[in-house]
């Protein structure tokens, strides 16, 4: 990881948020982060700030957008913004929705904080 990265989270979970603001937390030396539980709230600051990355729960069910809206929409602001699909339970054609509105990875959640180090490192041989 070259320069400090910008993350944002789509969660509606409660407990998640939770695990994901402590393991963002360990790394702050090396990531700016954001957790949002509303995707309109996402969409309007992603608007403001440059996002590079984004993890977002496949399945979110939010007011008025999903999971799939909120990547087309992301992508629409930034081209270059990296992707994430997360889901408690991969369903069968979930990698293929996925990667129709470009994500570039699709990681069962929680997300363990050595596989977020890991995915992190690569991010570079990823894009």
């Amino acid at each position: 990881m070259k320069d400090k990265l910008v993350v944002a989270v789509f969660e509606n979970d409660g407990l998640n948020r939770f695990i994901y603001q402590r393991m963002f937390n360990l790394q702050q030396d090396h990531i700016t982060y954001f957790i949002f539980d509303n995707p309109e709230d996402g969409i309007v600051s992603a608007q403001e700030i440059t996002l590079n990355v984004a993890f977002i729960d496949l399945h979110f069910r939010g007011d008025p957008f999903s999971g799939l809206e909120v990547a087309s929409k992301l992508k629409a602001i930034s081209s270059t913004i990296v992707l994430i699909a997360m889901t408690t339970l991969v369903q069968e054609g979930d990698w293929d929705r996925a990667k129709q509105v470009g994500f570039k990875k699709l990681l069962e959640k929680p997300i363990p904080f050595y596989d977020l180090q890991k995915l992190f490192s690569n991010l570079d041989n990823d894009t």
